[in-house]
């Protein structure tokens, strides 16, 4: 496997827990080398999960060094031997060294697709494809990749619509032995857990909560995540006088988070885009609906019959107060949206997930032998 990060050896910090879970499935029955493509600023070899880590240094400015980076991650990928299949996440720089080695041993490429390196935002400043190189990498990565893997329906659409095919849909699934159902609800306690930054718009879900509160006093918010907009969320809470109602953490560990979803009513996404967002799942494994804004697992989830999830326009915040007032003003309904949002999450929890990933990997290996 190549990744941009997201391993680190502590299994705890600057990790992105959907990647560790499948890396520890996947080599229980295999031998797994994961190459990270500047988890450390050294290089460095270490034990993660089962898993055998080289993670290289990162590169500096500039194509040459990038070159040299990609050099480096390719022959980082022979150091155990000739590999049967190479997966690459995502389609950025970590899938383009992917396919290269892929194309390198001879041997078939897998690229996930997390969402954002095929999109342009610019009034955000968000996405892979804002500038020539980066749309270079992704779609040299597309086109030289074996097969192409999403995470939801809603970001195959997406991916397609950019002109890339999508050979399979595996969701990323959640630890459903960590996430879990409990009893600590709180009957109108919002949770809302992503990064501060402007592409998760915490702003439409602080203007949407502010209405939520005219309607319904007993309410708060709890928001969860490290803050990349300069102060900009806790000055908003203070605009609009929430700061009584609305609590912010920073960063919260993987395994504290299932207590957080737990407490609340209802999860809340806000995302102007977001492919396939894990937190739906963890919320939908503790049997918490998210409402939330158009995008990956929201969409998907919606659509089911009966419905698991409640879907909304981005930047809208009535309308996603609307969603939020109805769901938690209903009891009944919202217990029977967690149960179909559980039921989904455990059919396809982590433990599907590497199974899934695990056939494909024999199916392609199967003829490259």
């Amino acid at each position: 496997m190549v990744v941009p990060g997201g391993v680190d050896r502590s299994g705890t910090e600057r990790v992105i827990p959907a990647l560790l879970w499948l890396i520890e499935r996947v080599a229980r029955d295999h031998q797994v080398t994961v190459i990270a493509l500047g988890q450390e600023p050294q290089a460095s070899t270490y034990e993660l999960l089962g898993a055998q880590v080289i993670n290289l240094a990162p590169a500096g400015p500039g194509s040459r060094a990038l070159g040299g980076l990609l050099r480096r991650a390719v022959a980082a990928v022979g150091e155990a031997g000739k590999p049967d299949v190479i997966h690459g996440f995502w389609a950025s720089v970590s899938g383009l060294a992917a396919v290269l080695a892929g194309r390198r041993y001879r041997v078939p490429s897998i690229v996930s697709v997390a969402g954002g390196e095929l999109l342009a935002m610019p009034e955000i400043g968000y996405g892979g494809a804002l500038g020539r190189g980066g749309r270079l990498i992704g779609s040299t990565t597309m086109r030289l990749a074996t097969h192409i893997t999403v995470s939801s329906g809603w970001m195959a659409g997406h991916v397609r619509a950019r002109g890339f095919r999508v050979d399979d849909i595996v969701a990323l699934g959640v630890d459903t032995g960590a996430f879990s159902p409990g009893s600590s609800l709180r009957p109108y306690h919002l949770v809302h857990v992503a990064s501060r930054n402007q592409v998760k718009d915490p702003f439409t879900l602080l203007r949407a909560f502010s209405l939520v509160k005219a309607e319904i006093t007993e309410a708060t918010l709890e928001m969860i995540g490290v803050d990349v907009v300069d102060g900009a969320v806790e000055r908003l809470v203070n605009e609009l006088q929430l700061s009584d109602s609305v609590a912010i953490s920073d960063f919260v560990p993987s395994s504290r988070l299932a207590d957080k979803y737990r407490a609340a009513a209802v999860h809340v996404l806000s995302s102007r885009h977001d492919a396939a967002p894990v937190v739906v799942l963890e919320a939908a494994a503790c049997a918490v609906p998210t409402v939330g804004t158009r995008v990956g697992h929201v969409t998907d989830l919606a659509a089911l019959d009966p419905p698991a999830a409640v879907a909304v326009a981005p930047n809208d915040p009535a309308a996603l107060s609307e969603a939020i007032i109805a769901l938690i003003i209903d009891p009944a309904h919202r217990a029977a949206m967690g149960q179909a949002a559980l039921g989904w999450a455990v059919a396809h929890d982590a433990d599907h997930t590497a199974r899934a990933f695990s056939d494909l990997y024999a199916r392609l290996a199967r003829p490259a032998r």
